[in-house]
């Protein structure tokens, strides 16, 4: 028996004959259109899904019909890419250039937050359904029908107050990441000069991280989520290995002022690409061990929000987390962190004094 090449992304007529892995209907397919252009087309369908920001998954028989071949011919020719499908690989790998790979994760941001956003919105209405319900039933007697009518109104005008509270917060939020969206594609825009400022903003999720705590009360828990999100963090910077001029901007995180007010104003020189990180780490160790991920071609600043009242501090923080409290070890770590210094491998460190509301 003969021995046969390996396959490729466009196999040939004839050793897909001999094999009798495909149909005469894919072998015209394959000869009409080139493995790389298939390929793209694939690329281009999981990309544009993942940005959609659509809750349904994305299936195999789905791509494999709107690329154009069989199921079969999916699973053997581009296999490679079936993570991504899947959603187990981050696609904007699939997206060539930095500034592309900028709108993208812009944009996954953006659909990532809503999503959240979303979720929240969905559970605190159910909690809350079942709390009105609960109080209902534990109070229902023959002689309080008049007090059921007060209580209802009054629960269902602070279920109102709630849904107004976070419908504003979550309009301001989505203010924000329109606001990048649009300087994303300003910069994207034809202008008379080649340079232009990339900012691309990596958050560590201490909001969602608070209201997990609140239900399980586990440090553990808290710390291990929060080591998770900054690892996912460190693995993206090999992606701009070859970026020129690359600034990793370190907001320290003291659960004083607000890092996403802080990613909003910073404005980097005009031909720096500027990653802006959440750091919510607070000894030496925990600082070092971070930094010493980051390329040493790479800028690194340090900017530390300072507010010197103890007082104002513990204001600002019941203002800030008024939803869903701080673990208290997280604010005693925050409150005693270790006072960076430039040997820690930094280029430049940046104190900046926060004030009351900020």
């Amino acid at each position: 028996m003969s021995k046969l090449k390996p396959a490729s992304d466009k196999p040939s007529a004839t050793v897909r004959h001999v094999q009798g892995q495909c149909s005469p209907a894919d072998i015209v397919l394959e000869e009409a259109i080139s493995g790389a252009g298939r390929r793209q087309i694939i690329k281009d369908i999981i990309v544009s899904h993942f940005l959609s920001a659509t809750t349904r998954k994305l299936k195999l028989v789905d791509v494999a019909n709107r690329a154009g071949i069989t199921r079969q011919a999916l699973d053997r020719y581009y296999s490679d890419l079936k993570p991504y499908i899947a959603g187990k690989k981050d696609f904007t790998d699939l997206v060539h250039g930095s500034e592309a790979k900028a709108r993208a994760e812009t944009q996954a941001t953006i659909n990532s937050v809503d999503s959240k956003w979303k979720a929240r919105m969905e559970q605190s209405q159910i909690e809350q359904d079942k709390e009105i319900a609960k109080a209902i039933h534990s109070h229902i007697t023959t002689l309080m029908n008049g007090d059921i009518a007060i209580f209802e109104s009054n629960q269902l005008r602070k279920t109102l107050e709630k849904q107004t509270l976070y419908g504003a917060e979550l309009k301001k939020t989505n203010a924000i990441l329109e606001l990048k969206l649009a300087t994303s594609a300003h910069r994207d825009a034809p202008t008379s000069s080649p340079s232009r400022n990339t900012k691309i903003i990596y958050d560590v999720d201490i909001e969602q991280l608070c209201i997990q705590y609140q239900r399980t009360r586990s440090l553990d828990a808290f710390e291990d989520a929060k080591e998770l999100e900054l690892r996912a963090i460190r693995e993206k910077f090999a992606r701009f290995a070859s970026t020129p001029h690359v600034h990793v901007v370190l907001f320290a995180e003291r659960y004083i002022s607000r890092f996403s007010q802080f990613a909003a104003n910073y404005l980097g020189p005009s031909d720096e690409t500027s990653l802006i990180i959440r750091l919510p780490l607070f000894t030496r160790v925990e600082i070092n061990n971070f930094i010493k991920h980051i390329p040493a071609n790479f800028k690194k600043s340090l900017y530390v929000p300072y507010m010197q009242l103890d007082v104002e501090r513990k204001a600002q923080r019941v203002f800030i987390f008024q939803q869903n409290s701080l673990p208290p070890q997280e604010i005693q770590a925050a409150d005693g962190a270790d006072t960076p210094n430039m040997s820690w491998g930094l280029d430049q460190i940046v104190f900046c004094k926060t004030r009351q509301g900020d």
